[in-house]
């Protein structure tokens, strides 16, 4: 038993006893998911919860992962690994997703939902697995190439990071200074540095997509100057695509340069 203490007559309660969700669980927009589909998710969920995901989650915050400069690669301590092979198992990151993609039209509310218990019992697996919802943001946004690539994410069970924060641009988006600088084939070159990537780096999957922001050569300032490129760690055959490396990474957030 771990730490956590969930209240699903809570989730319930407010589900479809405060906004009625069942007027739309199983309508022909969500055909797979009814109320009673919606409720066994839960249930199976909190069982999951209060134990094999919440079980790591001391273990995983007094050892946090440890960063190899020699080979630029972050490992997490086996607890944690476990605790996210249960969750990953189980399917439910499918919820919202595309079909193309896998996954299964689901009403967001009850994507929220299973959140609001995977979170409470473990913030960091919830973070790591999004990299099918990083997916969905290209499947959805991007280029036909760009929606190979999202598909993939989601066949392997790759993970994808933000690639927003730079160490004079927090909040001010439009302060960022990295460089995007257009190919000849169509590529992006991208120089610059990025701070505090939440899983920049780990051994929880074969790749991990970085979504970039960086203002394209020549464009003017601000944040509508800028532009959102995929870089993926390594290719298809397991080699680097890029010369990023992740430079510090005591925790799940890294610095990571691009150049």
């Amino acid at each position: 038993m771990g730490h956590y203490k969930s209240n699903l007559r809570d989730i319930e309660f407010n589900l479809f006893e405060v906004f009625g969700s069942e007027t739309h669980y199983g309508s022909p927009a969500f055909p797979e998911i009814d109320a009673e589909t919606a409720h066994t998710i839960l249930a199976e969920l909190d069982r999951l919860a209060v134990t094999e995901l919440a079980e790591s989650f001391a273990d995983a915050d007094r050892n946090p992962p440890v960063f190899d400069p020699g080979t630029h690669s972050a490992s997490l301590p086996e607890s944690f690994k476990r605790s996210y092979k249960a969750y990953m198992d189980t399917e439910y990151w499918r919820l919202g997703l595309p079909e193309e993609m896998g996954g299964t039209l689901c009403p967001p509310s009850l994507r929220w939902a299973t959140g609001e218990l995977v979170l409470g019992a473990n913030p960091a697996i919830w973070m790591y697995a999004a990299g099918t919802d990083f997916g969905r943001v290209l499947w959805e946004l991007g280029t036909a190439e760009q929606r190979k690539i999202a598909q993939r994410m989601s066949e392997n069970l790759w993970g994808a990071t933000m690639v927003l924060t730079e160490p004079d641009a927090g909040s001010d988006v439009g302060a960022g200074r990295a460089k995007a600088i257009e190919q000849p084939d169509g590529s992006w070159h991208i120089e610059g540095v990025k701070r505090f990537i939440t899983g920049g780096e780990h051994d929880l999957a074969d790749n991990i997509i970085h979504l970039v922001l960086a203002r394209p050569a020549g464009h003017g300032p601000g944040p509508r100057a800028c532009r959102c490129s995929s870089c993926r760690r390594c290719t298809s055959t397991g080699t680097p695509a890029s010369s990023a490396s992740a430079t510090a990474c005591s925790s799940p957030t890294s610095s990571t340069r691009w150049a």
